[in-house]
């Protein structure tokens, strides 16, 4: 069915065949002459020399395909047969072609593997010579001095979706290209009439690119242009014009590069994009950097075709260079430059060094080639492959090679041709080459559309192998050949072949299957991990299967004064202002100019590029994907244990240890953070918990955030394997037990662990400590009991971790010390709710019993002791007196008297608790800081009562009641521990500093508790009355309810905490009993009631 396209710029309408209209040609195909055929795979092999090779090239060039590539032809509709340049879309499989006739002269072309199809064509209002694609934007360049910008309705043309199309709302019957700009482009000067001695003039606009997207802060494009406009370069005569496509009537820039007339001109799409290359007819290449004011051009060279007139036969183009026809940036390597000519050769330039004396680093030519290079084109995969189209009909596929020499000698630069095809038959030219993917597109003047799809085979022998039996370690398996080979060289030689093939599916399942086998590799009697025995293969199997990090723009610079001082156009030029430093003089000779590309190419041309869409080939191929997190894994697997060695190394020098570079260890670890987390999940068996500690360790010191966050994340790592296994009925192979020596380093000090600001052994003045062994654990006691905890309820153990993070950042954040103390102990009771429901919800009872967690006690929640005293010390800041001493009560119990529904203690068989270090210094303090505290305020309340009963703020009785009560029904009164100390006081009348020594006690006495209680209750109660007798009516009851009820519901709740301990005591019993009597009273008030004794 034909499709009518219809275009408002356009005075016609054109008609477009859907058919297929492609051709497919023999895979392997001969001049016919028998035994004659050029072997491209093995282009640089050995056997032969060189102009034997060519010649045979030429002779099987005259059909074109070599077994290589597979190629497709259309013959696009254009009866004038005079097709002139074409246009990729990057992101859609749609190219454009345009024709130099005045009837239908624009082609859209459907790309698929092995086909091309002609969707649509239409006749523009003038002949089109230049064409640019970019999203649903088409520029073209007419003879005219005008480029003209078309909205393409690319969905509608590859047949997609309406809904998708950007003219959905004009319904299916709007049009599929539609003008949308039109700028007139300005010319060095009249081009009307020819000066004599120079070129015809000509009104075409040679080339129109888009722009690639700008770095930030690079100085260009100006502030006046909007961000999401589009910027585009044409050019005319000498002239490269910068275009804002929003703006048509005058150009953002106007830059004079020649008085001969320029044939292309080009953005580089590395970053910061504001480079410019151009040239035409007069043979010079100038670099226009845009973020220079004033004259653009910062690169300057003359390309001296020296052969060029002794080709001809002649002098006549000898002294001045020939015509260059196309110049392309490289993809992967921003100084990198190529062009093409008249001379029918390729040269290479580096773009670091001055080129005034006209060497380029590398020249490409085929032997046979008789004609003008006129197109050329980067290989979009792979960075040593250039490919050209040229006048007589051939499109070759170039390969260069950096030689191997020995040390010291001058490297050379070679090139081989691994593919070529001719043209039909019809005389004509390549005049437009783009590549995408693995397939090269050519267009001929006369209408010929090629697409050459390179399969691995024709890329099989283009790159050198680096892999020998020497470089090997292991699997010493032989595979039977007479070479010796080994099982591993043979699998390794297949990986490099395949990669750079960029066959990634094939490479990535012989990777997988060497990965298991070094795995699995047990020789040797060493306890060290199999893998690490293959950190060499590792290394060039990574190496191999990993992109290159692109090359930053403020690593290489031009080079000053990088003009040919020959042209005297610029010889003041300076230099592009970048960060790095520019290559010297001393430097830019042509011998280090060799050099430099002659390394680059060997470091690029290997392997993978930089940029290589690695990530998407991934997702599509799974196994490529599986091949990578392998890779990935045993390759930091190893990094890990060579981190850890080099710590080792530095030993106790007290320097920070760096690696190779300089950075510090830790730095590189925390970077590396996610994917440790990630592969300790993934494969616990390669990334085993001592390595991890080890990591672990280095972190702490320096970052202690990022060191607890990631233990955290190996500590859930192995919790989501061990339940995994557990779900799955498996034999548990991983365990949070594991995990001891790591959740020690992550909550260390720990409560067992040996408090030494304290000291370890206990003074002689402490009458009841010094009764009490004490206990000194040694680390794997501690492991031990940290194990223990582990295996009862690992979640409540890393929530520990977790508070420890939270405790950490709150300390760090800094701020007023109350209110730090405040956010600390927020986070602690909040942590032990959290601890509580993990409890409830997981882990055996049996293994409970052995967890030193009382979850209504928030200090006893946490094995930190960091995390114990930081919270207490916070209790003491905010006066939480009786909170300090009912969780520090946890310290002085003995294990026999407590309640089994209260929880049990770790150690129970080695003694009291208090023996351990930690305890020691708490029971101290509350002795000597607490407990006084805490009856200095019961004294200062009952004095003021004593006064004036109604002479405090029931804020105040309501807090003293409340202490009061929990000590009283939550401390064990009968586990107290005394200490003597030295108490200071200061002589009134002589002013000296006396010191006596007391003995003080970890409890206060039930009596004075009870007698404190009973009267500050009867004050409170006398201050409700009071409120309701000296206000209103309306507000008396509402007011004493107000100041009543907070009370109320703590002293409820406190009873209800209480109503399952297990044989409470008798004064438990009275002083509950006490407690409720009270409760019973109150309540009237908090009801907004009277008492009915008062009524």
């Amino acid at each position: 069915m034909a499709t009518s396209v219809f275009d408002t710029h356009s005075a016609r309408q054109s008609v477009g065949s859907t058919g297929s209209g492609s051709r497919r040609h023999s895979l392997l195909s001969t001049d016919g002459r028998a035994g004659i055929q050029y072997d491209y795979a093995n282009a640089w092999g050995a056997r032969g020399d060189k102009l034997s090779r060519w010649r045979r090239a030429y002779l099987a060039s005259d059909t074109g395909d070599s077994s290589g590539v597979q190629s497709t032809s259309l013959a696009l509709p254009d009866e004038s047969r005079f097709t002139t340049c074409m246009a990729m879309s990057e992101d859609q499989s749609l190219l454009a072609a345009g024709s130099g006739s005045y009837d239908t002269n624009m082609f859209f072309v459907q790309s698929l593997d092995d086909q091309l199809d002609v969707k649509a064509s239409f006749a523009s209002k003038f002949p089109i010579y230049s064409l640019a694609f970019k999203g649903d934007l088409l520029m073209a360049g007419t003879d005219r001095n005008t480029s003209v910008l078309y909205k393409v309705d690319r969905a509608r043309l590859l047949g997609y979706a309406v809904e998708n199309s950007i003219d959905a709302a004009q319904g299916v019957d709007g049009p599929l290209v539609r003008c949308v700009g039109t700028y007139k482009n300005k010319a060095a000067k009249s081009i009307d009439i020819a000066a004599p001695g120079s070129h015809i003039p000509t009104k075409r606009v040679a080339c129109v690119e888009f722009a690639p997207a700008f770095a930030s802060g690079s100085g260009w494009p100006p502030s006046s242009v909007a961000p999401n406009s589009e910027l585009f370069l044409s050019a005319l005569g000498g002239v490269v014009n910068i275009w804002d496509a929003t703006r048509n009537q005058q150009a953002l820039r106007v830059e004079k590069v020649s008085a001969q007339p320029v044939c292309r001109a080009t953005w580089s799409a590395q970053a910061p994009a504001t480079l410019v290359a151009a040239a035409g007819f007069d043979g010079v290449i100038s670099i226009l950097d845009l973020r220079r004011r004033g004259k653009a051009v910062a690169w300057r060279t003359a390309q001296p075709e020296a052969a060029f007139g002794a080709w001809l036969g002649g002098d006549g183009y000898s002294s001045a260079g020939a015509c260059i026809n196309d110049v392309a940036w490289s993809p992967f390597v921003p100084y990198w430059l190529a062009t093409g000519g008249e001379g029918g050769s390729v040269r290479v330039w580096d773009l670091r060094y001055a080129a005034a004396d006209g060497a380029a680093v590398a020249t490409l030519r085929h032997p046979t080639n008789h004609g003008a290079i006129r197109s050329l084109a980067w290989s979009a995969t792979h960075a040593d492959l250039l490919s050209t189209g040229t006048s007589d009909k051939s499109w070759w596929l170039h390969s260069l090679r950096a030689d191997d020499v020995a040390s010291g000698a001058l490297p050379s630069v070679q090139a081989a041709v691994i593919a070529d095809k001719r043209s039909a038959d019809d005389i004509g030219s390549v005049v437009a080459l783009h590549a995408k993917g693995s397939s090269f597109y050519t267009l001929s003047s006369c209408g010929d559309l090629y697409a050459h799809r390179v399969t691995p085979s024709a890329l099989a022998g283009a790159t050198a192998s680096r892999i020998t039996g020497d470089d090997i370690q292991g699997a010493s398996e032989s595979t039977g050949d007479m070479q010796g080979e080994t099982v591993l060289e043979r699998d390794m030689k297949s990986v490099e072949a395949a990669v750079s093939a960029r066959d990634l599916k094939g490479a990535a399942e012989v990777v997988l299957n060497v990965v298991q086998r070094l795995r699995a590799d047990s020789a040797g009697d060493s306890d060290e991990h199999p893998i690490l025995r293959h950190a060499d293969s590792i290394k060039r199997l990574c190496d191999l299967f990993k992109a290159k990090p692109r090359i930053k723009h403020t690593s290489w610079a031009l080079p000053p004064a990088a003009v040919a001082l020959s042209s005297g156009l610029l010889a003041d030029s300076t230099s592009i202002a970048v960060e790095s430093e520019p290559v010297t003089a001393s430097d830019a000779s042509p011998s280090a100019a060799l050099k430099d590309f002659a390394s680059d190419l060997a470091y690029v041309a290997y392997g993978l590029p930089p940029d290589f869409p690695l990530e998407s080939t991934a997702s599509r191929q799974p196994v490529v994907w599986q091949a990578l997190e392998q890779l990935n894994m045993a390759n930091l697997r190893i990094r890990l244990g060579r981190l850890v060695e080099t710590a080792d190394r530095a030993g106790d020098t007290g320097s920070v240890p760096t690696d190779a570079d300089g950075r510090p260890l830790w730095k590189s670890i925390v970077d590396r953070e996610r994917q440790i987390m990630q592969y300790a999940k993934a494969e616990p068996a390669l990334f085993d918990a001592r390595l991890l500690r080890a990591v672990v360790k280095l972190v702490l010191p320096h970052d202690c955030i990022a060191g607890l966050t990631l233990g955290l994340g190996i500590c859930q790592a192995y919790l989501s394997n061990q339940r995994l296994h557990e779900q799955r009925g498996d034999a548990e192979s991983v365990s949070c037990t594991m995990l001891d020596a790591l959740v020690h380093v992550l909550l260390f000090p720990t409560v067992f662990d040996t408090d030494t600001s304290a000291g370890s052994a206990a003074d002689s003045s402490d009458s009841a400590m010094a009764a009490r062994p004490v206990l000194v654990p040694n680390v794997q006691m501690v492991r031990e009991r940290i194990s223990e905890c582990l295996a009862a309820c690992p979640e409540a153990v890393f929530e520990m971790v977790r508070l420890e993070i939270s405790i950490q950042e709150t300390v760090l954040k800094g701020g007023e010390q109350k209110a730090v103390a405040e956010d600390i102990v927020r986070i602690v009771q909040r942590h032990a709710k959290s601890v509580r429901v993990l409890l409830e919800n997981t882990g055996e009872p049996e293994q409970r019993m052995h967890i030193q967690i009382h979850a209504q006690y928030p200090a006893t929640t946490t094995l930190s002791a960091s995390a114990v005293r930081l919270y207490l010390n916070s209790l003491l800041s905010t006066r939480g007196y009786d909170e300090h001493l009912v969780n520090s009560q946890w310290w002085r119990v003995a294990p026999a008297a407590v309640p089994a529904d209260a929880g049990h203690v770790i150690g129970s068989d080695i003694g009291w608790l208090s023996s351990f270090p930690l305890a020691r210094m708490l029971n101290r303090q509350t002795a000597s800081a607490i407990v006084p505290r805490m009856q200095r305020q019961i004294d200062v309340v009952l004095a003021t009562i004593k006064k004036e009963p109604l002479g405090l703020e029931p804020r105040l009785y309501r807090d003293t009641l409340l202490k009061v009560a929990r000590v009283t029904l939550l401390m064990r009164s009968d586990q107290h521990l005394s200490f003597v100390v030295d108490v200071a006081s200061k002589n009134k009348e002589t002013g000296e500093t006396l010191t006596t020594r007391q003995t003080v006690s970890t409890a206060i006495d039930p009596g004075v508790l009870a007698d404190a209680f009973d009267s500050i209750d009867s004050a409170f109660l006398m201050l409700l009355e009071a409120l309701t007798r000296h206000s209103s009516h309306r507000d008396a009851f509402k007011r004493a309810a107000s100041e009543a009820l907070p009370l109320y519901e703590s002293l409820s709740q406190l009873l209800e905490s209480q109503r399952n301990v297990r044989d409470p005591t008798d004064m438990l019993k009275s002083r509950m009993m006490a407690v409720r009597k009270y409760l019973r009273k109150l309540e009237h008030y908090a009801n907004g009631q009277q008492p009915s004794g008062q009524q």
